[in-house]
């Protein structure tokens, strides 16, 4: 037992140096298009109960630095009990890039993001098509960014998303996010996406209907990994964008049900979608557990662990917050603490099963 934890985690930092090696090596830029030479686009705004973020989202895209008469904004009212559609009805009335669209309850079968993304895809005019979820904020060069990525040959792009830092918990997300998109730039560059930031996300709509689309994923509430994953088997190019501009702010979750409710969801996606890479990841995330655990019988052993939770984690974040010149203190508490609250998501969805997010089961 030992030996083979010995052997698990010697072999995850050596697939960790070698992917920051890879990274230097490997990385994939963008440039960003002449003013002049850019395209006509449809961002595409999904709204279940957002009264207290989609204004903020909305002005955001109205601040874009891109040619607003090039822009079509098009917001879904996804079944919204609250305020929502009164804030959409007060901004299509001030601004004319943006119309809100009528979303019908699992139209031919869909279900929850897939459902509201298909109806809006289907009342869009134009190619590039761009997403972002109602509770992010855009940068001023975000759209030029996502649709310079789409003009260089890119049928899908993955964007560059933050998580606002304001206080301790805040930053602890920011951390643990830059960490996760150092191996998801990775991957992408060296060998092909493992996932994709559904709630900030692009596509040529050629392509889109090429893959039959979210029709031809069926019911499913993981429509960004599903699409991805049909772009990958008809030989469609991704890309994961990662640079000091263009990035998408999307708020942390500031209380602890909150924050360990939305780590169930993305542990259940991971098992549910990438169950092989889902057993190295156990490891590597829950890390703090396997280090105490072995403390009883081999120290050695429990340091070498702790070694490898530590340094790779910050090591990884680091990388990030440099090349996006987003820097931040990094503390060598903060990997402890998410390993346990990914340890505690963990045997929540073991022992409680799918967890529920706006009102439907994860």
């Amino acid at each position: 037992m030992l030996v083979a934890l010995f052997l698990i985690y010697a072999l995850l930092c050596v697939v960790e140096l070698l992917l920051m090696l890879m990274h230097w090596l490997k990385f994939k830029k963008v440039s960003l298009l002449p003013m002049e030479d850019l395209p006509k686009v449809t961002v595409l705004v999904c709204a279940r109960n957002e009264e207290h973020n989609l204004s903020d989202c909305l002005e955001s895209l109205m601040k874009s630095n891109y040619p607003l008469n090039q822009v079509e904004i098009l917001v879904g009212n996804d079944n919204s009990d609250d305020g929502t559609g009164d804030i959409i009805a007060w901004f299509v009335k001030k601004y004319n890039q943006v119309q809100s669209i009528f979303i019908e309850d699992r139209k031919e079968g869909l279900i929850a993001k897939a459902n509201v993304l298909s109806q809006l895809i289907d009342k869009s005019r134009f190619e590039y098509q761009v997403i972002i979820d109602a509770d992010m904020i855009v940068t001023k060069d975000w759209l030029r960014y996502m649709v310079s990525a789409l003009a260089e040959g890119n049928d899908m792009v993955s964007g560059y998303t933050q998580v606002q830092k304001s206080n301790w918990i805040a930053n602890l997300q920011f951390m643990d996010w830059q960490s996760v998109l150092f191996t998801m730039k990775v991957m992408a560059d060296v060998v092909r996406p493992i996932s994709i930031l559904g709630n900030n996300m692009a596509f040529k709509k050629k392509a889109y209907d090429q893959v039959g689309g979210f029709r031809g994923l069926g019911p499913t509430d993981v429509e960004d990994l599903g699409l991805l994953q049909r772009f990958q088997k008809s030989g469609l190019t991704t890309i994961q964008l990662l640079a000091p501009y263009g990035h998408a702010a999307t708020k942390p979750q500031l209380t602890f049900d909150a924050l360990l409710t939305q780590r169930c969801r993305w542990m259940n996606g991971v098992f549910t979608h990438h169950f092989i890479l889902g057993i190295p990841s156990l490891f590597a995330r829950l890390w703090v557990v396997f280090a105490f655990v072995v403390l009883w019988f081999d120290t050695d052993l429990a340091l070498f662990i702790t070694f490898y939770g530590l340094v790779t984690n910050w090591m990884k974040s680091r990388i990030v917050t440099r090349r996006t010149r987003s820097h931040n203190s990094i503390f060598l508490i903060e990997p402890i603490i998410i390993s346990l609250l990914d340890t505690l998501a963990f045997l929540r969805l073991i022992f409680a099963g799918k967890v529920s997010w706006k009102g439907r089961k994860h």
